[in-house]
Protein backbone atom coordinates (compact mmCIF):
# COMPACT_ATOMS: atom_id res chain seq x y z
CA UNK A 1 0.00 0.00 0.00
CA UNK A 2 1.08 3.57 -0.73
CA UNK A 3 1.98 6.05 2.69
CA UNK A 4 -0.14 8.61 3.31
CA UNK A 5 1.84 11.07 1.75
CA UNK A 6 1.82 9.51 -1.52
CA UNK A 7 -2.10 9.29 -2.36
CA UNK A 8 -3.52 11.87 -4.66
CA UNK A 9 -5.35 14.58 -2.75
CA UNK A 10 -8.21 14.17 -4.46
CA UNK A 11 -8.66 10.63 -2.83
CA UNK A 12 -8.63 12.84 0.91
CA UNK A 13 -10.57 14.74 2.78
CA UNK A 14 -10.45 18.67 3.20
CA UNK A 15 -9.53 18.86 7.01
CA UNK A 16 -8.33 22.21 6.95
CA UNK A 17 -11.73 22.90 6.22
CA UNK A 18 -11.86 22.36 10.06
CA UNK A 19 -8.62 24.48 11.12
CA UNK A 20 -6.26 25.20 8.42
CA UNK A 21 -3.02 23.50 10.20
CA UNK A 22 -1.55 22.84 13.72
CA UNK A 23 -1.17 26.56 14.62
CA UNK A 24 -5.30 26.88 13.89
CA UNK A 25 -5.83 24.13 15.50
CA UNK A 26 -3.88 25.06 19.23
CA UNK A 27 -5.10 28.67 18.70
CA UNK A 28 -8.45 27.73 18.96
CA UNK A 29 -7.59 24.72 21.68
CA UNK A 30 -6.49 28.20 23.50
CA UNK A 31 -9.92 30.27 23.11
CA UNK A 32 -11.58 27.09 24.64
CA UNK A 33 -9.45 27.28 27.53
CA UNK A 34 -10.27 31.15 27.96
CA UNK A 35 -14.27 30.29 27.17
CA UNK A 36 -14.37 27.54 30.02
CA UNK A 37 -12.16 29.30 32.46
CA UNK A 38 -14.79 32.35 31.96
CA UNK A 39 -17.47 30.15 32.04
CA UNK A 40 -16.44 28.36 35.22
CA UNK A 41 -16.10 32.20 36.80
CA UNK A 42 -19.23 33.75 35.77
CA UNK A 43 -21.86 31.25 36.56
CA UNK A 44 -21.43 29.69 40.12
CA UNK A 45 -25.43 29.92 40.46
CA UNK A 46 -28.47 31.19 38.62
CA UNK A 47 -30.71 32.73 39.93
CA UNK A 48 -33.81 33.65 37.28
CA UNK A 49 -34.64 32.15 34.17
CA UNK A 50 -32.26 34.96 31.84
CA UNK A 51 -29.75 33.51 33.67
CA UNK A 52 -30.13 30.12 33.05
CA UNK A 53 -30.41 30.65 29.23
CA UNK A 54 -27.44 32.73 29.06
CA UNK A 55 -25.25 30.29 30.61
CA UNK A 56 -27.18 27.52 28.21
CA UNK A 57 -26.17 29.77 25.27
CA UNK A 58 -22.29 30.59 26.99
CA UNK A 59 -22.40 26.33 27.22
CA UNK A 60 -23.68 25.98 23.65
CA UNK A 61 -20.64 27.88 22.07
CA UNK A 62 -18.17 25.64 24.17
CA UNK A 63 -20.04 22.48 23.15
CA UNK A 64 -19.66 23.57 19.73
CA UNK A 65 -16.20 24.53 19.57
CA UNK A 66 -15.11 21.49 21.73
CA UNK A 67 -16.73 19.26 19.10
CA UNK A 68 -15.20 21.04 16.04
CA UNK A 69 -11.87 20.15 18.26
CA UNK A 70 -12.38 16.75 18.76
CA UNK A 71 -13.32 15.73 15.43
CA UNK A 72 -10.17 17.24 14.00
CA UNK A 73 -7.77 15.86 16.63
CA UNK A 74 -9.77 12.38 16.10
CA UNK A 75 -10.63 12.08 12.66
CA UNK A 76 -7.03 13.18 11.88
CA UNK A 77 -5.72 10.12 13.93
CA UNK A 78 -7.99 7.32 12.02
CA UNK A 79 -6.67 7.67 8.10
CA UNK A 80 -2.70 7.20 9.50
CA UNK A 81 -2.23 5.37 12.60
CA UNK A 82 1.49 5.17 11.59
CA UNK A 83 1.66 9.18 11.94
CA UNK A 84 3.31 9.85 15.57
CA UNK A 85 2.07 13.37 14.81
CA UNK A 86 -1.27 13.10 14.58
CA UNK A 87 -1.33 10.76 17.63
CA UNK A 88 0.54 13.12 19.78
CA UNK A 89 -2.44 15.96 18.72
CA UNK A 90 -5.34 13.85 20.08
CA UNK A 91 -3.26 13.11 23.27
CA UNK A 92 -2.63 16.54 23.42
CA UNK A 93 -6.30 17.05 22.99
CA UNK A 94 -7.94 14.62 25.57
CA UNK A 95 -5.18 15.90 28.09
CA UNK A 96 -6.60 19.42 27.72
CA UNK A 97 -10.15 18.30 27.07
CA UNK A 98 -10.01 16.77 30.96
CA UNK A 99 -8.89 19.74 32.31
CA UNK A 100 -11.83 21.78 30.80
CA UNK A 101 -14.19 18.85 31.27
CA UNK A 102 -13.23 19.01 35.44
CA UNK A 103 -13.38 22.53 35.47
CA UNK A 104 -17.12 22.63 33.38
CA UNK A 105 -18.30 19.37 35.66
CA UNK A 106 -20.22 21.88 37.61
CA UNK A 107 -22.47 22.70 35.72
CA UNK A 108 -25.08 19.61 34.91
CA UNK A 109 -25.53 19.25 38.82
CA UNK A 110 -25.69 23.46 38.79
CA UNK A 111 -28.81 22.94 37.01
CA UNK A 112 -30.07 19.97 38.56
CA UNK A 113 -29.92 20.87 41.91
CA UNK A 114 -32.08 24.53 40.60
CA UNK A 115 -35.86 24.65 41.97
CA UNK A 116 -37.79 22.48 39.43
CA UNK A 117 -40.31 25.22 38.76
CA UNK A 118 -37.21 27.85 37.05
CA UNK A 119 -36.23 25.27 35.32
CA UNK A 120 -39.82 25.05 33.42
CA UNK A 121 -39.99 28.94 33.01
CA UNK A 122 -36.77 28.36 30.85
CA UNK A 123 -38.31 25.35 28.88
CA UNK A 124 -41.57 27.77 28.29
CA UNK A 125 -39.44 30.59 27.27
CA UNK A 126 -36.55 28.53 24.73
CA UNK A 127 -38.13 25.27 23.92
CA UNK A 128 -35.12 24.64 22.33
CA UNK A 129 -33.68 23.17 25.91
CA UNK A 130 -36.56 21.51 26.53
CA UNK A 131 -35.00 17.96 26.15
CA UNK A 132 -31.45 18.79 27.55
CA UNK A 133 -33.01 19.86 30.45
CA UNK A 134 -35.61 17.53 31.02
CA UNK A 135 -32.62 14.55 30.66
CA UNK A 136 -30.62 16.15 33.22
CA UNK A 137 -34.03 16.60 35.54
CA UNK A 138 -34.30 12.76 34.83
CA UNK A 139 -30.45 11.89 35.47
CA UNK A 140 -30.42 14.23 38.71
CA UNK A 141 -30.88 11.69 40.86
CA UNK A 142 -27.77 9.52 39.89
CA UNK A 143 -24.93 12.64 40.31
CA UNK A 144 -22.43 12.45 42.78
CA UNK A 145 -21.03 15.72 44.67
CA UNK A 146 -19.36 18.88 42.78
CA UNK A 147 -16.12 17.25 43.91
CA UNK A 148 -17.06 13.82 43.22
CA UNK A 149 -18.34 15.09 39.33
CA UNK A 150 -15.22 16.92 39.15
CA UNK A 151 -12.57 13.88 39.98
CA UNK A 152 -14.81 11.77 37.37
CA UNK A 153 -14.00 14.60 34.57
CA UNK A 154 -10.45 14.66 35.51
CA UNK A 155 -10.44 11.02 35.24
CA UNK A 156 -12.46 10.29 31.69
CA UNK A 157 -8.59 10.27 29.73
CA UNK A 158 -7.95 7.04 32.60
CA UNK A 159 -11.70 5.74 31.70
CA UNK A 160 -11.24 6.23 27.80
CA UNK A 161 -7.79 4.58 27.92
CA UNK A 162 -9.03 0.70 27.08
CA UNK A 163 -10.42 2.19 23.86
CA UNK A 164 -7.08 3.53 22.50
CA UNK A 165 -5.31 0.74 24.00
CA UNK A 166 -7.01 -1.40 22.06
CA UNK A 167 -6.82 0.47 18.86
CA UNK A 168 -2.78 0.60 19.42
CA UNK A 169 -3.07 -3.29 20.13
CA UNK A 170 -5.05 -3.80 16.50
CA UNK A 171 -2.96 -1.33 14.67
CA UNK A 172 0.26 -0.62 15.69
CA UNK A 173 1.54 -3.27 17.50
CA UNK A 174 -0.35 -7.07 15.40
CA UNK A 175 2.49 -7.81 12.86
CA UNK A 176 0.93 -9.84 9.66
CA UNK A 177 3.32 -12.23 7.43
CA UNK A 178 2.07 -12.34 3.52
CA UNK A 179 2.03 -15.97 2.45
CA UNK A 180 1.79 -17.90 -0.69
CA UNK A 181 -1.03 -19.24 -2.56
CA UNK A 182 -0.72 -21.12 -5.67
CA UNK A 183 2.53 -19.23 -6.68
CA UNK A 184 0.62 -15.71 -5.97
CA UNK A 185 2.18 -13.51 -3.10
CA UNK A 186 -0.80 -12.62 -0.80
CA UNK A 187 -0.68 -9.60 1.47
CA UNK A 188 -2.58 -10.56 4.74
CA UNK A 189 -3.51 -7.30 7.15
CA UNK A 190 -6.75 -6.00 8.59
CA UNK A 191 -7.78 -4.41 5.70
CA UNK A 192 -7.02 -7.53 3.23
CA UNK A 193 -8.36 -9.22 5.12
CA UNK A 194 -11.82 -8.21 5.90
CA UNK A 195 -11.95 -6.20 2.32
CA UNK A 196 -10.91 -9.11 -0.22
CA UNK A 197 -9.50 -11.98 1.21
CA UNK A 198 -12.43 -13.15 3.69
CA UNK A 199 -14.81 -13.49 0.65
CA UNK A 200 -12.05 -14.57 -1.73
CA UNK A 201 -13.66 -17.46 -4.00
CA UNK A 202 -11.35 -19.57 -4.03
CA UNK A 203 -11.74 -22.21 -0.71
CA UNK A 204 -8.33 -23.09 -0.14
CA UNK A 205 -7.10 -19.36 0.15
CA UNK A 206 -10.14 -18.27 1.97
CA UNK A 207 -9.85 -20.66 4.74
CA UNK A 208 -6.12 -20.55 5.08
CA UNK A 209 -6.45 -16.76 5.50
CA UNK A 210 -8.57 -17.13 7.78
CA UNK A 211 -6.48 -19.40 9.81
CA UNK A 212 -3.34 -17.25 9.26
CA UNK A 213 -5.59 -13.79 10.70
CA UNK A 214 -7.08 -15.55 13.31
CA UNK A 215 -3.46 -17.18 14.81
CA UNK A 216 -2.43 -13.32 15.47
CA UNK A 217 -5.34 -12.48 17.04
CA UNK A 218 -4.69 -15.48 19.25
CA UNK A 219 -1.40 -13.89 20.06
CA UNK A 220 -3.09 -11.07 22.03
CA UNK A 221 -6.32 -13.07 23.45
CA UNK A 222 -4.68 -12.55 27.00
CA UNK A 223 -3.85 -8.60 26.24
CA UNK A 224 -7.28 -8.01 24.73
CA UNK A 225 -9.22 -9.77 26.88
CA UNK A 226 -7.95 -7.88 29.99
CA UNK A 227 -8.29 -4.40 28.38
CA UNK A 228 -11.73 -5.21 27.62
CA UNK A 229 -12.78 -6.31 31.05
CA UNK A 230 -11.26 -2.81 32.36
CA UNK A 231 -13.67 -1.55 30.00
CA UNK A 232 -16.23 -3.40 31.03
CA UNK A 233 -15.61 -3.27 34.89
CA UNK A 234 -15.14 0.42 35.10
CA UNK A 235 -18.62 0.85 33.19
CA UNK A 236 -19.76 -1.07 36.56
CA UNK A 237 -17.92 0.58 38.82
CA UNK A 238 -19.46 4.19 37.74
CA UNK A 239 -22.76 3.00 37.63
CA UNK A 240 -22.66 1.61 41.06
CA UNK A 241 -20.71 5.22 42.58
CA UNK A 242 -23.68 6.64 40.45
CA UNK A 243 -26.79 4.56 42.32
CA UNK A 244 -27.72 3.17 39.27
CA UNK A 245 -29.49 -0.84 40.09
CA UNK A 246 -27.51 -2.46 37.33
CA UNK A 247 -24.61 -1.69 34.65
CA UNK A 248 -27.54 -1.95 32.15
CA UNK A 249 -29.45 1.05 33.33
CA UNK A 250 -26.58 3.10 33.65
CA UNK A 251 -25.67 2.57 30.03
CA UNK A 252 -29.16 2.08 28.57
CA UNK A 253 -29.84 6.06 30.34
CA UNK A 254 -26.97 7.22 27.92
CA UNK A 255 -29.68 6.21 24.96
CA UNK A 256 -32.79 7.28 26.74
CA UNK A 257 -33.96 3.61 26.24
CA UNK A 258 -35.79 1.13 28.68
CA UNK A 259 -34.13 -2.01 29.84
CA UNK A 260 -37.20 -4.11 28.37
CA UNK A 261 -36.98 -2.63 24.81
CA UNK A 262 -33.33 -3.93 24.77
CA UNK A 263 -33.84 -6.90 26.03
CA UNK A 264 -37.25 -7.82 23.75
CA UNK A 265 -34.93 -6.96 20.58
CA UNK A 266 -32.29 -9.08 21.25
CA UNK A 267 -34.81 -12.26 22.11
CA UNK A 268 -36.71 -11.46 19.16
CA UNK A 269 -33.75 -11.72 16.66
CA UNK A 270 -32.19 -14.77 18.25
CA UNK A 271 -35.67 -16.01 17.80
CA UNK A 272 -36.70 -15.22 14.39
CA UNK A 273 -33.86 -14.78 12.64
CA UNK A 274 -31.79 -17.83 13.12
CA UNK A 275 -34.01 -19.94 10.55
CA UNK A 276 -33.52 -17.53 7.61
CA UNK A 277 -29.75 -17.07 7.85
CA UNK A 278 -29.27 -21.14 8.24
CA UNK A 279 -30.91 -21.26 5.23
CA UNK A 280 -28.64 -18.45 3.40
CA UNK A 281 -25.47 -20.52 4.70
CA UNK A 282 -27.07 -23.87 3.43
CA UNK A 283 -27.47 -21.47 -0.18
CA UNK A 284 -24.06 -20.75 0.25
CA UNK A 285 -22.64 -24.21 0.31
CA UNK A 286 -24.69 -25.19 -2.20
CA UNK A 287 -23.52 -22.40 -4.62
CA UNK A 288 -20.36 -23.12 -4.14
CA UNK A 289 -20.29 -27.35 -3.89
CA UNK A 290 -18.48 -27.21 0.02
CA UNK A 291 -17.51 -30.24 1.19
CA UNK A 292 -18.60 -28.57 4.50
CA UNK A 293 -20.26 -24.84 5.44
CA UNK A 294 -17.82 -23.54 7.95
CA UNK A 295 -17.15 -20.26 9.41
CA UNK A 296 -14.93 -19.09 7.10
CA UNK A 297 -16.96 -19.17 4.75
CA UNK A 298 -20.15 -16.68 5.90
CA UNK A 299 -18.75 -13.93 4.06
CA UNK A 300 -18.85 -15.37 0.57
CA UNK A 301 -20.56 -13.61 -2.05
CA UNK A 302 -23.63 -16.11 -4.04
CA UNK A 303 -22.55 -15.06 -7.74
CA UNK A 304 -18.92 -13.32 -6.75
CA UNK A 305 -17.57 -13.06 -10.63
CA UNK A 306 -20.52 -10.87 -11.70
CA UNK A 307 -20.00 -7.67 -9.29
CA UNK A 308 -19.18 -5.11 -11.31
CA UNK A 309 -16.40 -2.22 -11.01
CA UNK A 310 -17.46 1.16 -10.40
CA UNK A 311 -15.95 4.22 -10.05
CA UNK A 312 -15.86 6.68 -7.62
CA UNK A 313 -17.25 9.60 -10.57
CA UNK A 314 -20.02 6.95 -11.11
CA UNK A 315 -20.54 5.86 -7.45
CA UNK A 316 -21.68 9.51 -7.42
CA UNK A 317 -24.17 9.42 -10.31
CA UNK A 318 -25.77 6.14 -9.40
CA UNK A 319 -26.23 7.63 -5.09
CA UNK A 320 -27.85 10.75 -6.57
CA UNK A 321 -30.09 9.44 -8.95
CA UNK A 322 -31.06 6.81 -6.57
CA UNK A 323 -31.39 8.81 -2.99
CA UNK A 324 -33.04 11.77 -5.67
CA UNK A 325 -36.68 11.06 -3.78
CA UNK A 326 -35.33 12.85 -0.94
CA UNK A 327 -35.39 16.34 -2.11
CA UNK A 328 -33.12 18.93 -4.33
CA UNK A 329 -31.53 20.38 -0.60
CA UNK A 330 -30.87 16.43 0.06
CA UNK A 331 -29.36 15.93 -4.09
CA UNK A 332 -27.37 18.88 -3.42
CA UNK A 333 -25.23 17.66 -0.07
CA UNK A 334 -24.72 14.61 -2.06
CA UNK A 335 -22.97 16.42 -4.72
CA UNK A 336 -20.93 18.62 -2.01
CA UNK A 337 -20.00 15.98 -0.52
CA UNK A 338 -18.40 14.32 -3.99
CA UNK A 339 -17.80 18.01 -5.21
CA UNK A 340 -15.99 18.90 -2.23
CA UNK A 341 -13.34 16.91 -0.84
CA UNK A 342 -15.80 15.83 2.51
CA UNK A 343 -14.72 12.01 1.50
CA UNK A 344 -11.50 10.24 3.10
CA UNK A 345 -11.29 7.65 0.00
CA UNK A 346 -7.12 6.64 -0.34
CA UNK A 347 -6.33 3.29 0.52
CA UNK A 348 -2.76 3.79 2.27
CA UNK A 349 -0.83 2.10 5.12
CA UNK A 350 -1.80 2.45 8.42
CA UNK A 351 -5.85 3.96 7.95
CA UNK A 352 -7.93 2.13 9.92
CA UNK A 353 -10.66 -0.31 8.31
CA UNK A 354 -14.45 0.23 7.88
CA UNK A 355 -16.26 3.55 7.38
CA UNK A 356 -17.52 6.40 9.34
CA UNK A 357 -19.01 9.56 9.24
CA UNK A 358 -18.33 12.83 11.50
CA UNK A 359 -20.52 15.65 11.45
CA UNK A 360 -18.53 18.55 13.63
CA UNK A 361 -21.31 21.28 14.20
CA UNK A 362 -20.58 24.29 12.69
CA UNK A 363 -19.11 22.69 10.02
CA UNK A 364 -19.76 20.22 6.60
CA UNK A 365 -19.28 16.46 7.09
CA UNK A 366 -16.21 14.47 6.70
CA UNK A 367 -16.77 10.36 5.83
CA UNK A 368 -13.80 8.00 5.94
CA UNK A 369 -13.59 4.75 3.66
CA UNK A 370 -11.47 2.75 1.39
CA UNK A 371 -13.01 2.44 -1.65
CA UNK A 372 -12.54 -0.26 -3.59
CA UNK A 373 -14.13 0.16 -6.58
CA UNK A 374 -16.85 -2.37 -6.50
CA UNK A 375 -20.34 -1.70 -6.98
CA UNK A 376 -21.02 -3.14 -2.76
CA UNK A 377 -19.34 -0.02 -2.19
CA UNK A 378 -21.66 1.90 -3.46
CA UNK A 379 -24.08 1.35 -1.00
CA UNK A 380 -21.07 1.52 1.95
CA UNK A 381 -21.14 5.65 0.62
CA UNK A 382 -24.72 5.75 0.30
CA UNK A 383 -24.78 4.19 4.14
CA UNK A 384 -22.26 6.59 5.39
CA UNK A 385 -23.56 9.79 3.56
CA UNK A 386 -27.09 8.87 5.48
CA UNK A 387 -24.89 9.94 8.58
CA UNK A 388 -23.30 12.87 6.76
CA UNK A 389 -26.93 13.98 5.70
CA UNK A 390 -28.63 13.56 9.10
CA UNK A 391 -25.94 15.96 10.87
CA UNK A 392 -26.18 18.71 8.00
CA UNK A 393 -29.80 18.80 8.79
CA UNK A 394 -29.14 18.52 12.47
CA UNK A 395 -26.13 21.24 12.50
CA UNK A 396 -28.45 23.85 10.56
CA UNK A 397 -31.52 23.63 12.92
CA UNK A 398 -30.14 22.62 15.93
CA UNK A 399 -28.50 24.43 19.20
CA UNK A 400 -24.85 21.77 20.09
CA UNK A 401 -26.44 20.59 22.75
CA UNK A 402 -29.16 18.93 20.41
CA UNK A 403 -26.86 17.43 17.35
CA UNK A 404 -26.23 13.88 19.23
CA UNK A 405 -28.83 11.93 18.10
CA UNK A 406 -29.30 8.24 20.65
CA UNK A 407 -26.90 5.88 19.59
CA UNK A 408 -30.32 3.95 19.98
CA UNK A 409 -31.68 5.66 16.87
CA UNK A 410 -28.14 6.83 14.92
CA UNK A 411 -27.82 4.26 12.14
CA UNK A 412 -31.26 5.01 10.96
CA UNK A 413 -30.41 7.42 8.68
CA UNK A 414 -27.85 5.37 7.14
CA UNK A 415 -29.22 1.95 6.84
CA UNK A 416 -32.17 3.85 5.26
CA UNK A 417 -29.83 4.90 2.60
CA UNK A 418 -28.43 2.14 2.47
CA UNK A 419 -31.46 -0.04 1.53
CA UNK A 420 -32.89 2.54 -0.58
CA UNK A 421 -29.61 2.58 -3.05
CA UNK A 422 -30.72 -1.64 -3.19
CA UNK A 423 -33.90 -1.07 -3.53
CA UNK A 424 -33.29 1.24 -6.76
CA UNK A 425 -30.22 -0.26 -7.97
CA UNK A 426 -33.13 -3.98 -7.76
CA UNK A 427 -35.55 -1.90 -9.92
CA UNK A 428 -33.29 -1.34 -12.63
CA UNK A 429 -31.97 -4.86 -12.93
CA UNK A 430 -31.95 -5.70 -16.17
CA UNK A 431 -31.81 -9.24 -15.72
CA UNK A 432 -32.65 -12.57 -13.15
CA UNK A 433 -28.44 -12.83 -12.53
CA UNK A 434 -28.31 -9.08 -11.88
CA UNK A 435 -31.14 -9.03 -9.84
CA UNK A 436 -29.34 -12.09 -7.94
CA UNK A 437 -26.50 -9.81 -7.41
CA UNK A 438 -28.29 -7.35 -5.86
CA UNK A 439 -30.91 -9.15 -3.45
CA UNK A 440 -28.03 -11.25 -2.04
CA UNK A 441 -25.99 -7.70 -1.52
CA UNK A 442 -28.56 -6.88 0.42
CA UNK A 443 -28.02 -9.55 2.72
CA UNK A 444 -24.22 -10.22 2.47
CA UNK A 445 -23.18 -6.41 3.12
CA UNK A 446 -26.15 -4.79 4.86
CA UNK A 447 -28.45 -7.05 6.65
CA UNK A 448 -25.54 -9.39 7.35
CA UNK A 449 -23.76 -6.88 8.68
CA UNK A 450 -26.41 -4.99 11.27
CA UNK A 451 -28.57 -8.04 11.74
CA UNK A 452 -25.77 -10.87 12.34
CA UNK A 453 -22.86 -9.85 13.16
CA UNK A 454 -23.16 -6.87 15.37
CA UNK A 455 -26.82 -8.94 16.61
CA UNK A 456 -23.93 -11.76 18.02
CA UNK A 457 -21.84 -9.53 19.35
CA UNK A 458 -24.82 -7.53 20.86
CA UNK A 459 -26.20 -11.10 22.42
CA UNK A 460 -22.63 -11.75 23.25
CA UNK A 461 -22.15 -8.40 25.15
CA UNK A 462 -25.37 -8.86 27.11
CA UNK A 463 -24.11 -11.89 28.58
CA UNK A 464 -20.39 -10.76 29.66
CA UNK A 465 -22.62 -7.80 31.32
CA UNK A 466 -24.91 -9.97 33.17
CA UNK A 467 -22.03 -12.00 34.49
CA UNK A 468 -20.07 -8.86 35.60
CA UNK A 469 -23.16 -7.70 36.87
CA UNK A 470 -23.38 -10.76 39.32
CA UNK A 471 -19.40 -10.49 40.67
CA UNK A 472 -17.76 -12.50 37.86
CA UNK A 473 -14.23 -12.11 36.84
CA UNK A 474 -14.16 -12.87 32.66
CA UNK A 475 -10.79 -14.21 31.19
CA UNK A 476 -10.08 -14.78 27.20
CA UNK A 477 -11.06 -18.38 27.58
CA UNK A 478 -14.53 -16.71 29.26
CA UNK A 479 -15.00 -14.70 26.51
CA UNK A 480 -14.48 -17.33 23.83
CA UNK A 481 -16.95 -19.52 25.64
CA UNK A 482 -19.52 -17.65 25.84
CA UNK A 483 -19.15 -15.98 21.96
CA UNK A 484 -18.78 -20.08 20.75
CA UNK A 485 -22.32 -20.32 22.50
CA UNK A 486 -23.45 -17.35 21.51
CA UNK A 487 -22.51 -19.00 17.54
CA UNK A 488 -24.00 -22.37 18.48
CA UNK A 489 -27.10 -20.97 19.36
CA UNK A 490 -27.76 -18.85 16.30
CA UNK A 491 -26.08 -20.94 13.62
CA UNK A 492 -26.91 -24.48 15.56
CA UNK A 493 -25.32 -27.22 13.53
CA UNK A 494 -25.79 -25.73 10.44
CA UNK A 495 -22.52 -23.99 10.26
CA UNK A 496 -19.28 -25.73 11.66
CA UNK A 497 -17.43 -23.40 13.79
CA UNK A 498 -13.44 -23.70 12.88
CA UNK A 499 -10.52 -22.93 14.90
CA UNK A 500 -10.72 -18.80 14.75
CA UNK A 501 -14.15 -18.37 15.20
CA UNK A 502 -14.45 -17.91 19.20
CA UNK A 503 -12.03 -14.64 18.62
CA UNK A 504 -13.95 -13.01 16.74
CA UNK A 505 -15.02 -10.91 19.46
CA UNK A 506 -11.46 -9.58 19.41
CA UNK A 507 -12.33 -8.05 15.89
CA UNK A 508 -15.02 -4.56 16.58
CA UNK A 509 -13.89 -2.02 18.48
CA UNK A 510 -17.92 -1.18 19.52
CA UNK A 511 -17.57 -2.92 22.53
CA UNK A 512 -15.68 0.43 24.42
CA UNK A 513 -18.85 2.31 23.00
CA UNK A 514 -20.90 1.25 25.98
CA UNK A 515 -23.75 -0.76 24.76
CA UNK A 516 -23.62 0.09 21.19
CA UNK A 517 -23.61 -3.43 19.17
CA UNK A 518 -28.02 -4.02 19.40
CA UNK A 519 -28.32 -0.54 18.12
CA UNK A 520 -27.60 -1.61 14.75
CA UNK A 521 -30.12 -3.73 14.78
CA UNK A 522 -32.46 -1.24 15.87
CA UNK A 523 -31.20 1.28 13.40
CA UNK A 524 -31.40 -0.88 10.68
CA UNK A 525 -35.03 -1.81 11.74
CA UNK A 526 -36.08 1.53 11.18
CA UNK A 527 -34.23 2.46 8.35
CA UNK A 528 -35.68 -0.85 7.03
CA UNK A 529 -39.32 0.81 7.53
CA UNK A 530 -38.51 4.29 6.19
CA UNK A 531 -37.24 3.26 3.37
CA UNK A 532 -40.11 1.84 2.24
CA UNK A 533 -41.45 4.85 2.46
CA UNK A 534 -39.14 6.69 0.62
CA UNK A 535 -39.21 4.54 -2.19
CA UNK A 536 -42.73 3.52 -2.34
CA UNK A 537 -44.37 6.53 0.37
CA UNK A 538 -45.93 9.79 -0.49
CA UNK A 539 -44.45 13.22 -0.71
CA UNK A 540 -45.20 13.72 2.54
CA UNK A 541 -43.82 10.37 4.19
CA UNK A 542 -40.38 11.76 2.79
CA UNK A 543 -41.09 15.11 3.74
CA UNK A 544 -41.74 13.70 7.45
CA UNK A 545 -38.28 12.21 6.86
CA UNK A 546 -36.37 15.23 6.43
CA UNK A 547 -38.11 17.38 9.60
CA UNK A 548 -37.04 14.10 11.62
CA UNK A 549 -33.46 14.61 10.49
CA UNK A 550 -33.61 18.27 11.78
CA UNK A 551 -34.73 17.29 15.01
CA UNK A 552 -31.21 15.50 16.01
CA UNK A 553 -30.88 14.84 19.56
CA UNK A 554 -33.61 17.47 20.42
CA UNK A 555 -36.36 14.64 21.57
CA UNK A 556 -35.48 10.80 22.29
CA UNK A 557 -34.89 7.99 20.18
CA UNK A 558 -38.00 5.83 20.62
CA UNK A 559 -40.07 9.45 19.93
CA UNK A 560 -38.20 9.99 16.83
CA UNK A 561 -38.86 6.95 15.48
CA UNK A 562 -42.57 6.95 16.40
CA UNK A 563 -42.62 10.89 14.18
CA UNK A 564 -41.37 8.52 11.43
CA UNK A 565 -43.96 6.21 11.85
CA UNK A 566 -41.83 3.69 13.58
CA UNK A 567 -43.19 2.42 16.86
CA UNK A 568 -40.17 0.75 18.39
CA UNK A 569 -42.10 -0.01 21.69
CA UNK A 570 -43.37 -2.75 20.13
CA UNK A 571 -41.73 -5.96 18.65
CA UNK A 572 -43.72 -5.82 15.34
CA UNK A 573 -41.20 -3.75 13.36
CA UNK A 574 -38.44 -5.83 14.18
CA UNK A 575 -40.46 -9.04 13.18
CA UNK A 576 -41.09 -7.64 9.89
CA UNK A 577 -38.10 -6.59 9.39
CA UNK A 578 -36.90 -10.59 10.21
CA UNK A 579 -39.35 -11.12 7.34
CA UNK A 580 -38.38 -8.86 4.62
CA UNK A 581 -34.83 -11.03 5.36
CA UNK A 582 -36.75 -14.31 5.53
CA UNK A 583 -38.07 -13.30 1.90
CA UNK A 584 -35.34 -11.71 0.15
CA UNK A 585 -33.27 -15.38 1.16
CA UNK A 586 -36.23 -17.13 -0.46
CA UNK A 587 -35.46 -15.03 -3.96
CA UNK A 588 -32.44 -16.07 -3.75
CA UNK A 589 -32.86 -19.64 -3.74
CA UNK A 590 -35.56 -19.13 -6.18
CA UNK A 591 -33.30 -17.35 -8.60
CA UNK A 592 -29.79 -19.65 -8.12
CA UNK A 593 -32.09 -22.48 -8.66
CA UNK A 594 -32.98 -20.74 -12.10
CA UNK A 595 -29.83 -19.86 -13.03
CA UNK A 596 -28.62 -23.49 -12.56
CA UNK A 597 -26.29 -21.91 -10.16
CA UNK A 598 -26.17 -25.11 -7.27
CA UNK A 599 -23.43 -27.87 -7.71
Amino acid sequence: MKKRSEVDVKETWKIEDLFKDDEDFLKNLEELKNLSDNFSKNYKALNSSEEVYKALEDFDKINGLTDRLGTFAGISMETDTTDANMAKRYAHFTKEMSKIDGELSFFHSLLAKLDKNLLEEVKKAHPEYTYYLDRIIKESKYLLTDEGEKILANLAPTFDAPYKNYNDMRYGDMEFEDFEYEGEKINLNHNTFEEFLEADPRCGLRREAFKRYHDVLRKYENADASVYMTQVENEKRISDLRGYQTVFDYLLSLQDVDREIYDKQIDTIMAELSAHMRKYAEIIKKTYGLDKMTYADLKLSIDPDYEPEVSIEEAHKYIVEGLSNLGEEYVSVLNSAFEDRWIDYAQNEGKRTGAFAAGPYGSHPFIMTTYNNKMSQVMTLAHELGHAGQSYYTNKNQKSLNIDMSMYFVESPSTANEITMERFLLNKAKDDREKLWVLSTMISKTYYHNFVTHFLEAAFQREVYRKVENGESLTADDLNKIFTEKLEEFWSDSVELVDGAELTWMRQPHYYMGLYPYTYSAGLTIGTMISDKIVNGSPEDRDRWIEVLKLGGSVGPIELAKRAGVDMTSTKPISETIAFIGSIIDQIDELCEKLGMYK
